[in-house]
């Protein structure tokens, strides 16, 4: 039995596979099981962490030093991102710079999440109505912001943002990291075909489904 099957049968990770689009599965040694693994030796006590491998937690100061990074190029020079590197899967020599760029930009929005929920969406997060106020915790306008995002360093500069917004809790860090490598996916000029699978569709859909939710109950 590999340490995922492990975990799932003893309730620590979702059993339902998380919805993913630009990510491997959620398989040891996948993109997805390797990136939330990674973030719980960043983030979880030791105490924490226990509850999900044997593995010992990076040093503080690995987690801060990614935090206090400006850019992407900054990240890949830190020791959080060279342990994340190390444990992702290999891919053609020809695609090493741009996935370079993709999970150091996965890594300095990661760094910022503190708990997570797994299966979490981070638009319906956003679009949660804020402490019985009747509006979302991200208003409408930066929503908008969010979703035109042109560059990598105003995709983390905003993801940090709405991070901020929601206490930088209750998102799951494996579909966090799928939305930042599907804008990638889209940045570079391969977008799907099917405007579901696409992630302005993808974030607003969450969003507003949240919103007219709580709107609907409060009418």
């Amino acid at each position: 039995m590999s340490e995922m099957e492990a975990r799932e049968a003893a309730g620590k990770v979702p059993a339902v596979p998380e919805r993913l689009l630009a990510l491997q599965k959620n398989d040891a040694g996948s993109e997805a099981f390797e990136v939330r693994r990674w973030w719980q030796r960043l983030t979880l006590s030791p105490q924490e962490l226990k509850a999900f491998t044997n593995a010992p937690p990076w040093p503080k100061g690995v987690r801060a030093r990614l935090r206090r990074c400006a850019s992407p190029e900054a990240a890949m020079l830190t020791e959080g991102f060279r342990h994340l590197w190390q444990g992702l899967p290999d891919v053609p020599q020809a695609h090493r710079d741009e996935r370079l760029q993709q999970w150091a930009c996965i890594a300095l929005v990661l760094a910022e999440l503190r708990q997570e929920t797994p299966n979490a969406t981070l638009g319906s997060r956003l679009g949660r109505e804020k402490n019985g106020t009747g509006k979302p915790c991200m208003s409408e306008l930066r929503f908008q912001q969010l979703l035109d995002c042109r560059s990598p360093e105003e995709l983390v500069q905003r993801l940090r943002r709405a991070l901020a917004l929601i206490d930088k809790r209750d998102v799951s860090v494996v579909h966090l990291a799928d939305n930042i490598a599907l804008w990638w996916r889209e940045y570079r000029g391969r977008p799907y075909a099917e405007p579901s699978k696409r992630l302005g569709f993808v974030w607003a859909n969450d969003y507003f489904g949240e919103l007219s939710r709580y709107q609907r109950e409060n009418a």
